[in-house]
């Protein structure tokens, strides 16, 4: 697997650092697990939607130890011409379940090396989950925050993660454009959950729009939900986009999103119905 986690550079410059083990997803975290436990810091390069052949071992032999595994996940959410087999939809949901483990969620190439570097320093088990592909727009240098606000608004609140945050500022930008002033917030760390600032945010604007390309069972948009309703917050609208319980099919990314109304204009047709 060392082309498809682009990892041929490093196995090449360091053959004795690097280990192959295929597609053997569940050896490959029970091996990082006993790298970890010798005092080393594996970092596992691996598929989104093959992971979860190790989530037994992700609790049993990494969790439960604390140990310091980080977990590369590739192919997060929408993966395009792969196919529906490789679409990583399931992570948010299952690595959110396991305690102690940290979901960091770039959305460009200068976020995922700013959060790299800073999981090899963390504790205990993280995970940095990126999409595959190019990039769209830069962001601010990541300095360790659990989420920052990237447009003001006052009239409704648009929440993602990743590369989908593009979208939200598109949708920002039209629905400007009908007089709607939204608030744009990207999460940087989706587990442990800090929305502290999406429902600072919600207080104001009364609205609240969750964009993600994941199932809605587990996603963050259902846990800021519960967050709200035990704040004893009633947003006035509450719109979870995400793919509900159904497998997306194969076709490229911005093809997907329009089909399943996670793109911009997607976003915008939730507030305007």
């Amino acid at each position: 697997m060392a082309e498809g986690t682009g990892l041929q550079e490093f196995s090449s410059a360091w053959p004795k650092r690097f280990f192959d083990v295929g597609i053997a997803e569940g050896h490959a975290v029970t091996m990082a697990a006993g790298m970890a436990r010798q005092g080393m810091i594996p970092v596992l390069a691996v598929y989104s939607s093959f992971l979860q052949r190790g989530f037994d071992m992700l609790i049993h032999d990494v969790a439960l130890q604390r140990l310091h595994v980080v977990l590369a996940v590739d192919r997060a959410g929408l993966v395009g011409s792969d196919g529906p087999t490789h679409h990583g939809c399931q992570d948010v949901g299952y690595l959110s379940q396991i305690p102690g483990l940290s979901v960091l969620c770039p959305a460009c190439f200068d976020e995922l090396r700013a959060m790299l570097r800073a999981a090899l320093d963390m504790e205990g088990p993280v995970a940095i989950r990126y999409p595959r592909g190019g990039e769209g727009r830069q962001y601010p240098a990541w300095t360790g925050e659990d989420a920052s606000v990237l447009r003001q608004g006052a009239d409704a609140t648009l929440v993602s993660y990743g590369t989908l945050t593009d979208e939200l500022l598109k949708a920002a930008d039209l629905l400007a454009e009908r007089g709607v002033q939204a608030e744009v917030v990207k999460l940087h760390r989706i587990a442990p959950l800090d929305a502290a600032s999406v429902l600072a945010s919600v207080r104001r604007t009364g609205r609240l729009l969750v964009l993600e390309d994941c199932f809605e069972n587990g996603s963050v948009g259902q846990r800021l939900a519960a967050e709200l309703a035990m704040a004893g917050i009633a947003p006035e609208t509450l719109v979870l986009k995400n793919l509900k319980d159904a497998f997306a099919p194969q076709g490229t990314v911005p093809q997907l999103r329009k089909l399943l109304g996670l793109d911009a204009e997607g976003v915008v047709h939730s507030f305007s119905l």
